[in-house]
């Protein structure tokens, strides 16, 4: 139920209670004037029942609510007192008005009783919703961290393995240089050589994905429009979803502030997951849409990249940011993990959810006051 839905909800709830209250007080009203003056009892028995909807309101609706319900009382059982009982027994009407001062000092007291009860519901509401926020957050902070251990260690080790790899790699493609030299034109052996310097550059480049990883560049950073970086993506890859069949759709949150970013590290992150986005889904399903979205929350840029592929199960959701850890027949696993690196490095965060059928990235990255925006 969305909170439109709730507030007409309760305020109909409301109505209902006072319209309650309000029936409650005619009715033992009603058995006032009903009932025969020398039934001394039953009056006093009465009485008593108007206690129950004046409190009712009061707890309900505190000060307000219980001194409402009380003057209604005190206008509709005035009557009945003045009418039954000041002329023929004066001594007992007094008591009568006693009683009606006993009723508006309840609905006070226990009005004022109601509204400390209610601020002490909402201050443990509050509390606990505070709880829950700092809760969530510990959690998210806990796990960037442990996410961060994760890189750092790994980067030291993917360091240390590029420096043992490249230095064998030069030597091995230069010894097969110098016996491709001394091999003929049209020596059939030539096809092997050929092969053997595709598989050496292949292990260049990725020894390259290493380095990159292991030592990431400083971000430059420079004010720019968000949304400009967003269409320069979009540009990027149009064509190949255009092939796919695959509509691309822009939902930007226009006049957003400058950001102070590294505009080349946050194309690389934000083209990644549109890869990443492109691949998971089927050339042969229709309807299938990329949408890149972007909003201000508070003091933060929100990118997102929303695909309606065939998504990630929780296991792999919970892991999609490891090093080396994919789920394609080829790759790396260092995509998403340099994408992770590079929003830690400019301060913010990047996050995978599932939904019923769409898998959505975000990129958070808090805005910074420059002096030159």
């Amino acid at each position: 139920m969305d909170s439109e839905s709730f507030s007409i909800s309760s305020s109909r709830n409301r109505l209902y209670v006072w319209i309650a209250i309000g029936i409650t007080i005619v009715l033992v009203t009603v058995l006032h004037f009903l009932t025969p003056t020398d039934q001394v009892v039953w009056h006093e028995i009465y009485q008593r029942l108007y206690y129950i909807p004046i409190i009712t309101a009061a707890l309900l609706f505190g000060l307000r609510g219980g001194l409402a319900a009380s003057i209604f009382t005190t206008i509709v059982y005035s009557p009945h007192v003045y009418l039954h009982w000041q002329h023929g027994h004066f001594d007992y009407s007094i008591n009568q008005y006693a009683e009606i001062v006993i009723f508006n000092l309840v609905g006070g007291i226990m009005g004022a009783l109601g509204d400390r009860l209610r601020k002490a519901r909402e201050r443990a509401e509050r509390n606990a919703e505070e709880k829950r926020k700092a809760y969530d957050e510990l959690q998210t902070t806990f796990q960037q961290l442990l996410q961060a251990e994760k890189l750092t260690s790994l980067g030291e080790l993917s360091a240390g393995i590029v420096h043992e790899v490249r230095n064998p790699l030069a030597s091995i493609r230069g010894a097969i240089e110098i016996l491709e030299d001394e091999l003929k034109v049209d020596s059939p052996r030539r096809e092997f050589v050929g092969l053997a310097k595709c598989e050496i550059d292949r292990l260049d480049r990725l020894v390259g994905e290493f380095l990159r990883f292991a030592r990431p560049t400083e971000p430059s950073k420079i004010p720019i429009n968000p949304n400009d970086i967003v269409n320069s993506i979009i540009g990027l890859i149009e064509n190949q979803a255009s092939s796919q069949s695959i509509i691309i759709r822009k939902d930007f949150q226009e006049n957003l502030p400058l950001i102070l970013v590294d505009a080349e590290q946050i194309k690389q992150v934000l083209l990644n997951l549109a890869i990443n986005s492109l691949q998971a889904m089927s050339p042969s399903r229709i309807d299938q849409t990329l949408t890149f979205r972007t909003l201000q929350q508070a003091n933060d840029l929100v990118i997102e990249v929303e695909d309606s592929g065939v998504g990630l199960d929780p296991k792999s959701l919970s892991k999609v940011f490891d090093p080396f850890y994919t789920t394609k027949e080829k790759g790396v696993g260092l995509g998403l993990s340099i994408a992770h690196k590079i929003a830690t490095q400019h301060g913010g965060h990047l996050s995978a959810k599932r939904s019923t059928h769409l898998t959505t990235f975000s990129l958070t990255i808090p805005f910074e006051v420059s002096a030159n925006f």
